[in-house]
């Protein structure tokens, strides 16, 4: 989505200065030699402003790119972190009730007996 908006944010940009550009050369009191070169000019000028923008965009977008890469990184692996600690406890709970019902005592029962 984020791409897309960069995207077309810089066709309009793109499309508003070749318009603003060339309605002011045309509307601009010159030879037509002249108005060929300025006109020129103008382009390259456009042309090397929209390279810079796309650049600058890409560079934007590859770098929250990367950052978003790393923060799920990060969630698959608290998420992971917290699953194994979640089945460890379901695990010893499961351990307890099956001692309990076997008439052995747990092991938090063995511990404050002996104390």
């Amino acid at each position: 989505m984020e791409k897309k908006a960069v995207r077309s944010f810089l066709w309009g940009a793109l499309t508003g200065a070749v318009t603003g550009a060339v309605t002011a050369l045309l509307l601009a009191p010159k030879s037509g030699r002249e108005l060929r070169g300025d006109i020129a000019d103008t382009a390259q000028k456009v042309g090397e402003k929209t390279a810079d923008l796309s650049r600058q965009a890409g560079s934007a977008v590859q770098t929250l790119a990367k950052r978003t890469s790393g923060l799920i990184g990060d969630a698959k692996q608290a998420t992971g972190r917290l699953v194994t600690d979640i089945r460890s406890r379901l695990n010893r709970e499961d351990s307890d009730v099956e001692e309990s019902s076997t008439g052995e005592a747990s092991s938090e029962e063995r511990e404050s007996a002996a104390q």
